[in-house]
């Protein structure tokens, strides 16, 4: 892996525009580093024979450009990173995805022995088997080899994500209705009634003698009744919600990958060949290990 402006150390420089480079194995590594780069906000792609010809114009000296050229005549995939935030990070992200460990002394430079760095010449001339590849393994305190990348297996999984959606609308609302009502009421009524009472004696001595019409007035009363309207408070409506919880099943279609070993004639192989989830690499022998799982393994002579 090289940056493109003063010392091409992959891991030295912080300059803010380097134009950086790393080689991967195969594309699908490739492709995973540059999904990861382009989420971490990097324009990554995976470089052509013209590209990587137009790298001395980009500063790289042509011992680098040459490297690169035949990594990828051996089939191998140059990522290439235009105006990088940080080229050391970058750097560190390609080698997370498994890139090929490539420490480049300045120009004209011999091999460093802090660094650890060697020429451009020297990791062109460096045999496939002999090349290391992704970040160091803690527990090995080495890097991988080429033997070693394992293909990564995925799987989808399905995860529900809530969405409050309005399925309704409820309104409290006052209508007013008209009926008729009646309301008992006690009355009170004056009446007149005539007693006769029968008398016979003389008229006496100072009555009236004089026979002449006379009138008597008697006012007759009674109670009538109006309607008269009131409003009072009769009852009060609350309008609220509650938040109910049901359980619900949602079905979708998820897909995951799995490892199918190919052996063409005679061959041996060594670890888990059913390939399971949690395999392992044991740090004295370098074969897988673990539990065979649900892979399938295909032999044809």
């Amino acid at each position: 892996m090289a940056k493109q402006k003063g010392n091409q150390n992959n891991n030295q420089s912080n300059n803010q525009n380097d134009k950086v480079v790393g080689v991967f194995l195969d594309e699908q590594h490739a492709q995973q580093a540059i999904q990861a780069l382009k989420a971490e906000g990097y324009n990554a792609r995976i470089a052509d024979e013209s590209a990587i010809s137009a790298f001395r114009n980009s500063g790289f000296q042509q011992d680098v450009v040459d490297l690169y050229k035949s990594r990828m005549d051996e089939g191998n995939s140059v990522v290439v990173i235009d105006g990088g935030r940080n080229g050391d990070a970058a750097l560190g992200s390609m080698l997370q995805y498994g890139a090929e460990y490539i420490n480049l002394t300045p120009q004209g430079g011999q091999w460093n022995q802090s660094d650890q760095a060697w020429d451009a010449n020297y990791y062109k001339k460096l045999g496939a088997n002999k090349r290391n590849y992704g970040v160091v393994d803690q527990t090995t305190g080495q890097r991988r080899n080429a033997d070693q990348i394992r293909l990564q297996l995925r799987e989808e999984t399905l995860v529900p994500v809530k969405q409050a959606v309005q399925t309704g609308e409820a309104q409290l609302r006052k209508v007013v209705h008209e009926r008729e009502q009646q309301v008992p009421v006690n009355l009170t009524r004056e009446e007149v009634y005539i007693e006769r009472q029968a008398i016979d004696r003389p008229v006496g001595q100072g009555e009236i003698t004089d026979m002449k019409e006379e009138v008597i007035n008697i006012p007759v009363y009674e109670e009538q009744a109006q309607l008269q309207k009131q409003t009072r408070v009769r009852e009060e409506v609350t309008l609220g919600k509650n938040a109910v919880q049901e359980q619900q099943n949602l079905t979708g279609t998820v897909k995951h990958e799995h490892a199918e070993i190919v052996n063409s004639g005679d061959v041996q192989v060594r670890g888990d060949a059913g390939g399971n989830y949690g395999q392992t690499t044991d740090a004295n022998t370098g074969y897988a290990t673990g539990n065979e799982g649900d892979y399938n393994t295909n032999t044809s002579d």
